[in-house]
């Protein structure tokens, strides 16, 4: 898929980052395994190469991108396909049909992982109205200041924007914004059914509060 990848190569050297593209053959699996990346990017659909050879090489034993972060760069059509992979050793799927902006975001928050707080409070989401007309209930699992995992009576599909509003302990006003689904978690590995969220934005103060409580959390004795 040279045009898919085109697209967001041109981002990444844009912000200074030294990009190499390879085509698709077992030499790219010897590649992962002997040289550490900051970050790999996958065309997907790729006719003769299985993703899963892939993700096995980059997560194997002894592997110099173990760590490394594998985003799924696709077509809207290939979505519900390529996210079967998430959180099986690829960590983000791109539609490239999305806005620049929102392709953009879905990188940066990969290369610098914010770190997660253990946290259950509840959280209420107004769902878009093709997906349901009602407010529905969630919790979170963990926080941070890029995103939560919530945990609740239903799923959402990939890529579903919603409005959100939640308390934290101690505080009566509540943080409100839009996120979107970036995930669903498996159930056999994690030890609970849920959806991996990140924010898209937030209300005024909403980002200072959220940063406050968790750089206090993260700051407290272990």
């Amino acid at each position: 898929m040279p045009a898919a990848l085109e697209s967001l190569t041109s981002l990444l050297q844009r912000e200074s980052f030294e990009v190499h593209t390879v085509d698709a053959s077992s030499f790219v699996l010897d590649l992962v395994r002997g040289t550490p990346f900051e970050l790999l990017v996958v065309g997907y659909p790729i006719a003769g190469f299985d993703v899963t050879d892939l993700v096995e090489a980059t997560r194997g034993m002894g592997s110099m991108c173990q760590q490394t972060a594998i985003v799924i760069v696709t077509h809207q059509e290939h979505l519900d396909g390529a996210s079967t992979w998430l959180d099986r050793g690829v960590n983000r799927i791109i539609a490239l049909e999305w806005p620049r902006a929102r392709i953009w975001q879905a990188v940066c928050d990969l290369l610098d992982i914010a770190p997660r707080v253990p946290l259950e409070v509840p959280v209420q989401i107004r769902l878009p109205a093709d997906v349901a007309r009602d407010i529905v209930l969630f919790h979170t699992a963990n926080i941070s200041q890029t995103g939560a995992l919530l945990t609740g009576f239903r799923s959402l599909p990939f890529g579903t924007r919603f409005e959100f509003s939640m308390t934290l302990p101690e505080d009566d006003v509540s943080i409100r914004g839009q996120a979107e689904v970036v995930r669903r978690t498996d159930l056999d590995r994690e030890g609970l059914e849920g959806i991996g969220i990140r924010y898209v934005n937030l209300t005024e103060g909403g980002r200072e509060k959220l940063n406050g409580f968790i750089e206090n959390q993260l700051a407290r004795p272990a």
